[in-house]
């Protein structure tokens, strides 16, 4: 197995909160490498590749502009063995104008790695609503059990007052100060402090008590105005405030101690690194009451002094007048050190790399003899593991002694259940890619280190070679591996090498990936939602993943060096003489598959099924249309093939099973090839591919057919592949849309007499 080796990733500026988090850190790292780009646009290409990576990310040092900041996230981590990411500044409420750009971005974050390490029980909650709302509640869900909680780390400060050193007493005469901590920046709930302290100036037990309002640190960039606003905002308020700037390390020790009332004014803040500041100095600062601020008084009994809305001047003033309660007391416990934060984070990071899922079922011998094969394996980046996922069996397997780590997980036994065995031994997967291996097929040595290899160069899903013999489980004296060879497949090679491996893979590929022998990048595999558990009894489940996948934007690839051995022939061998029984099985396949897959290959032409090759969805004018055009629209879309129509309204459109009210659903986007968006009341006469095609793809049709349309009128028709759709989102670019030309639709007046229309269109 190749060596774990862990590249600790701090980019940004040595003063920014995140980079001193980070270097903190290190040193507790163990044997980590850290690495310290100015931004992830600087780190050479290539430099992470099979590499364990724990990276240390905010949005705004990741690029030097915010629109470069995920794909120089996706190129400095491709081919990566392992990533874990500690995400800081979750998006919340107070991003305004930046919300939805930076949930977007910290969703495609999450659901890009393999853990995600957060500091509050608040952030995983923030990062949970971010992923369901920008991927959808299968992909949040996944990143959720695969999300941990860290705390901050909070160390005494050198020089620090401490319980058993009385605490600075105000000068005589001096004023007294109301302190915040750290960068300005809008929304920091500073005008709230402000106003708070004015309020508190005015209270008549300290009419003779000078009192201020500080700030320790400077403006952030882009905000070098908000000191003079705030300076302002306090003199209208008569009181005076101002703010240090920058300041030393050495310095801040006494600063903090020298502050009467230390608040935090922060109502949205996520995980505060100047809270735990204020702890570290000794200090027990006013917090304003929120999910987060309520998470850690909970967590740290004593430690912070919670404020309800509304109620800040009042606390500021108690504080003012009696400044021992902004001291920690003796009995306050604090944590966790920055040895213990690093310990968990490491353990995280350090978690296998890659995941082989061996579906079982009653076959103790050769589950030995697979699991023998597993242990021999050479070259895997990052660690494996192993996990068998029982279907049912009536005794738990046994599993010997072995150097990788091996889980075991069961179902209770509802019949032949491979789809959801899968899914089980993949819920409990930690590995960035994670394979598939049934328990009657042996891997060579070599089988998960090119998978993983192939798995780790983009979002794909790879299948291996499966060679036939008969093997008889781990007990026999037969060699490694087998020479005497059953007959392999013809139709497969074939297969393999018409598409040169898959790299040539078109809509009809899907039949050449066989589950008992495949591997797919994790996030590829939480996107599609995994194995449909619906199909049960043999076979269909791997092709059904393979085209939800292909349509997810996913690349195939066949790796015939990745060889593992069958025990036994292939289907057609085990019913040699029993042709009859073979198409019972066949048919049997075709017929569940045919509900799923809308490709003629499966489902044939003619058919009516609940899932169309193609999606139509009429746009929201469409409730101002007339009856007539609504049926004229509605019908000339299901002239063009498989097609389902779906109407946000509920229209006086004639009942037909392949119109649908409401929007269409998402495991029908995720399985048709296209969606059609009609916004004008035009019927389309053509599609840009014609009816049932083998291979749909707008490449075509944006091309000559269209330049030689004769018509320069754009239509309010709209058409998204939803192939290319999925490759722009793996790539961060914007989803491609096709416009058809004026000539490829009719406009429908108001008036139109549908009879008189059908006979124009016969």
């Amino acid at each position: 197995m190749a060596p774990l080796t862990l590249a600790h990733l701090v980019p940004g500026p040595a003063e920014h909160g995140v980079v001193r988090h980070g270097v903190t850190l290190h040193p507790h790292l163990g044997d980590a490498e850290l690495l310290r780009p100015g931004t992830l646009e600087d780190l050479p290409e290539g430099a992470l590749a099979g590499r364990t990576v724990l990276a240390q990310v905010t949005d705004r040092l990741l690029a030097r502009q915010p629109a470069g900041a995920l794909p120089a996230w996706r190129r400095a981590c491709a081919g990566a063995a392992r990533v874990t990411v500690v995400l800081h500044d979750l998006p919340q409420a107070s991003d305004g104008r930046w919300r939805a750009d930076r949930v977007r971005l910290y969703a495609a974050l999450a659901a890009g790695t393999d853990a995600v390490v957060v500091a509050s029980e608040h952030e995983r909650l923030l990062l949970r609503a971010a992923v369901r709302h920008a991927r959808g509640g299968l992909v949040a869900g996944a990143v959720d059990r695969r999300t941990h909680v860290v705390p901050l780390p909070v160390d005494p400060l050198p020089g620090a007052v401490t319980s058993d050193r009385p605490p600075v007493e105000p000068r005589a005469g001096g004023p007294r100060s109301v302190v915040t901590l750290g960068y300005l920046y809008p929304g920091k709930g500073l005008e709230q402090v402000i106003d708070a302290t004015a309020a508190a100036a005015r209270e008549p037990a300290l009419r003779h008590v000078p009192v201020v309002g500080r700030n320790l640190g400077r403006a952030s960039r882009g905000h070098e105005d908000l000191p003079d606003l705030l300076a302002d905002r306090a003199r209208r308020a008569g009181v005076s405030w101002s703010t240090t700037g920058w300041v030393a390390d050495e310095a801040l020790p006494g600063l903090l101690a020298a502050a009467t009332v230390p608040v935090a004014g922060h109502q949205h803040v996520s995980a505060s690194g100047s809270i735990a500041t204020w702890l570290a100095a000794g200090r027990r600062p006013l917090v304003l009451r929120s999910r987060y601020t309520s998470e850690l008084a909970h967590r740290l009994p004593g430690a912070v002094q919670l404020v309800e809305p509304g109620g800040l001047a009042r606390a500021v003033t108690t504080a003012l007048l009696d400044p021992d309660l902004t001291w920690l007391g003796e009995g306050v416990t604090l944590g966790p050190s920055s040895p213990e934060a690093a310990r968990a984070v490491r353990e995280v990071a350090d978690r296998p790399a890659c995941t082989v899922v061996v579906p079982y079922y009653r076959d103790q011998p050769m589950l030995d003899l697979v699991l023998a094969r597993l242990d021999a394996q050479r070259g895997v980046l990052g660690g494996l593991e192993v996990v068998v996922a029982d279907d049912g069996s009536p005794t738990e397997p046994v599993i010997g002694p072995m150097r990788l780590p091996v889980t075991v997980v069961r179902q209770p036994d509802l019949g032949f259940r491979l789809a959801a065995a899968r899914n089980l031994g993949a819920s409990r997967a930690q590995g960035r890619v994670i394979v598939f291996l049934d328990g009657d097929t042996a891997p060579e040595d070599d089988y998960v280190a090119t998978l993983q290899r192939a798995c780790l160069e983009g979002p794909t899903l790879a299948v291996g070679r499966r060679r036939h013999a008969r093997l008889g489980g781990a007990g026999t004296d037969q060699d490694w591996p087998p020479s005497a060879c059953l007959t392999e497949p013809g139709w497969l090679r074939e297969g393999y090498a018409a598409t040169r491996d898959l790299r040539d893979a078109d809509d009809t590929s899907f039949r050449y990936v066989i589950g008992a022998v495949s591997a797919i990048s994790r996030d590829v595999f939480e996107a599609v939602g995994g194995y449909d558990e619906t199909l049960t009894g043999y076979g269909g489940e791997d092709w059904d993943l393979a085209w939800r996948a292909w349509l997810a934007g996913a690349r195939l690839r066949h790796e015939p060096a990745a060889l593992a051995w069958h025990d036994g022939p292939d289907l057609a061998g085990r019913h040699e003489g029993d042709a009859a029984g073979l198409a019972r099985l066949k048919n049997a396949e075709t017929a569940a598959l045919a509900e799923r897959i809308p490709h003629p290959l499966v489902r044939g032409r003619g058919w009516h099924h609940t899932q169309p090759d193609v999606v139509a969805v009429l746009g929201p004018g469409c409730a101002s249309w007339s009856p007539g055009q609504l049926v004229v629209v509605v019908e000339a879309l299901l002239r063009l093939g498989d097609l389902g129509v779906w109407v946000p309204h509920p229209a006086p459109v004639p009942p037909d099973p392949r119109v649908h009210r409401g929007d269409p659903p998402g495991r029908v986007l995720a399985r048709c090839r296209a969606v059609v968006e009609v916004t004008r009341p035009e019927a389309v006469l053509r599609l840009p591919w014609p009816p049932g095609p083998a291979h749909l793809t707008l490449g075509a049709a944006s091309g000559a057919d269209l330049d030689d349309a004769g018509d320069s009128r754009d239509s309010g028709v709209r058409v998204r592949s939803t192939r290319r759709e999925g490759e722009a989102r793996w790539e961060g670019a914007p989803a491609p849309t096709l416009g058809l030309p004026g000539r490829w639709v009719e406009p429908v007046p108001a008036d139109v007499v549908v009879e008189h229309w059908r006979q124009r269109h016969p």
